[in-house]
């Protein structure tokens, strides 16, 4: 798809930028030098750039050494080594003329201010040095003559204290957004994943700097893609310095570079203990030139790779026109991510339009204005956007509507409506109680229509007595008489004489009658266990146990 382009006169497009941002949830921010200029701070291609300030002061050094009587004594192109003293120049007037020719044509004569930032810059003494005293001047007049901050740099708080910012990377060299309270160092790593949650952002957000470890901990916020100006790196051990000790600023002016005292000692601790001496490095600035590794990219890997898999949905490039290679490559799989998201967008804010055939596919918006300019203007349209995590928010109030005094006739037929509503409500009631009334009747009948249930097992205990009559020898035992229901069993003599032994699984058992000491027989137990029948009135398991008990006689 084409880069649409929008102007300061687009309403409807900054509206929809507007609302895309409103809308978003986590916002990924590429910042270059552009964001930077309303403060006097330059940028770098511009006519009055940082290029053509650098290219004016090398073309100043190169004339000055070409008329100077002596050579001076400078610093090497690499950081750690110097130029031999002893070397002197020839006395006679030709031979130095000679000399001044051969050092400036190890120089190259269409030298432009891209190329002293450029990590050539360490194979010449002379852009060493005029490297050295540009820094340091930036520094001092970033540090002296700026005193605010940009509304940009407001912008991007304000998204870290909303709950939206993801991470800001920078190619600017100045720091200012440490002036706002967000955090550069890329020790804090790559912060609390779970600060983007529902129930994280709903909390209010703690004012001062948010403390490692805690839910909203950002980490580093503000990733500093080509070095700082806080801090001074040793060409040879990578050891991290301070520009304040040693007055080692006013050594940069000069354009040499200060000894590393890592180094200086650990080579006196060797000559003192009798050991070859090691060599001794020169401290630079902490600005990555073009062509060199970032000192710190061990720790700044694991940062980019955390944002790509949070799957940013929205991202704000501003103030840069994405000719560095490496930006370009952080760009496009950041366009990747927020792509994948369903309603994801890229915006670019700068002056200079991107070229189509490289961006068409990665970038969706071209504001072309200001920094600062479109900053205000989102400011305008969504003021929510600056709205701190978890404020609260004034309720929508609704729109009273204002009362219409009514005629009696339009009192009296309302009236009427409203009996007439009544009256249709009770009707409606009425058979509504009626069907739910046939619906419990219907679902109150017996769920086990049909069955019947099993009774227990039980046994039948009838007491049978005897005749007390003498038993004689060769005579059968008296029959025994039923005492329930009169009837007399007729019992065999060999059940009578030796019961049976019960069984496991009987289904029919005896106590048979015993002889007492007086001769006469005592009462007869008739024990008869009941199946599992249907039951289907009280009187059946009387009935069963008749039927059986005939049976056995």
């Amino acid at each position: 798809m084409p880069i649409a382009e929008v102007r300061p006169d687009g309403n409807r497009q900054l509206q929809e930028i507007a609302d895309v941002l409103a809308k978003s949830k986590k916002v990924v921010v590429v910042t270059g030098a552009g964001i930077s200029t309303n403060i006097g701070i330059p940028d770098f291609r511009s006519e009055n750039g940082l290029y053509a300030l650098i290219q004016a002061q090398y073309e100043e050094a190169v004339q000055l050494r070409a008329s100077a009587s002596t050579p001076t004594s400078t610093r090497s192109g690499t950081p750690f080594t110097t130029e031999s003293e002893d070397a002197t120049p020839p006395s006679s007037q030709a031979s130095f003329t000679s000399y001044a020719s051969s050092r400036r044509s190890n120089l190259p004569s269409n030298i432009k201010g891209r190329d002293l930032f450029d990590s050539l810059v360490w194979t010449n003494p002379l852009s060493t040095m005029i490297f050295y005293r540009f820094i340091a001047s930036l520094r001092r007049k970033i540090r002296e003559e700026v005193r605010n901050t940009t509304p940009t740099h407001k912008f991007i708080r304000a998204l870290r204290d909303g709950g939206r910012l993801v991470r800001c990377y920078t190619q600017n060299i100045d720091g200012l957004e440490a002036r706002e309270g967000l955090c550069l160092d890329l020790k804090r790593g790559k912060g609390s994943r779970s600060r983007f949650l529902k129930n994280v952002v709903s909390k209010p957000r703690p004012e001062g700097p948010t403390i490692p470890g805690c839910e909203t901990d950002g980490g580093c916020e503000v990733v500093q893609l080509h070095g700082d100006l806080e801090t001074l790196r040793c060409g040879l051990c990578s050891e991290l310095c301070s520009w304040e000790d040693e007055d080692r600023e006013n050594i940069l002016l000069s354009g040499n570079a200060p000894e590393c005292h890592s180094c200086a000692s650990k080579n006196e601790n060797r000559r003192f203990s009798g050991k070859r001496g090691m060599a001794v490095g020169g401290l630079r600035p902490n600005v990555v030139l073009y062509g060199e590794e970032h000192p710190s990219a061990d720790l700044l890997s694991p940062i980019t790779t955390h944002d790509l898999k949070l799957g940013p949905d929205v991202l704000v490039i501003l103030g840069t026109s994405l000719r560095v290679h490496g930006l370009k490559i952080i760009v496009r799989e950041f366009a990747k991510a927020v792509h994948a998201r369903e309603g994801g967008k890229v915006i670019l804010v700068n002056r200079t339009r991107p070229a189509e055939s490289a961006w068409s596919k990665v970038i969706d918006y071209w504001v072309g204005m200001d920094c600062d300019e479109w900053v205000a203007d989102l400011r305008q349209r969504r003021g929510d956007i600056w709205e701190r995590q978890g404020a609260l928010r004034l309720p929508v109030v609704k729109e009273t509507k204002s009362k219409v005094v009514k005629s009696k006739k339009e009192k009296t037929t309302r009236k009427i409506l409203v009996v007439i509503k009544k009256k249709e409500t009770t009707a409606k009631t009425a058979t509504a109680a009626k069907e739910r009334s046939v619906e419990k009747v219907v679902d109150a009948r017996p769920a086990t229509k049909g069955r019947t249930e099993r009774p227990k097992a039980k046994r039948l205990r009838l007491p049978v007595h005897r005749i007390p009559t003498p038993l004689t020898d060769g005579s059968d035992v008296a029959p025994p008489v039923c005492t329930s229901k009169r009837k007399i069993l007729n019992l065999h003599e060999d059940i009578m004489a030796s019961p049976p032994k019960r069984k496991k699984g009987n289904a029919r058992s005896w106590a048979g009658g015993t002889q007492s000491a007086h001769g006469c027989n005592e009462t007869l137990f008739v024990e008869v266990p009941l199946k599992r029948e249907k039951r289907t009135t009280t009187e059946q398991p009387l009935k069963a146990a008749r039927t059986r008990m005939r049976r056995i006689v």
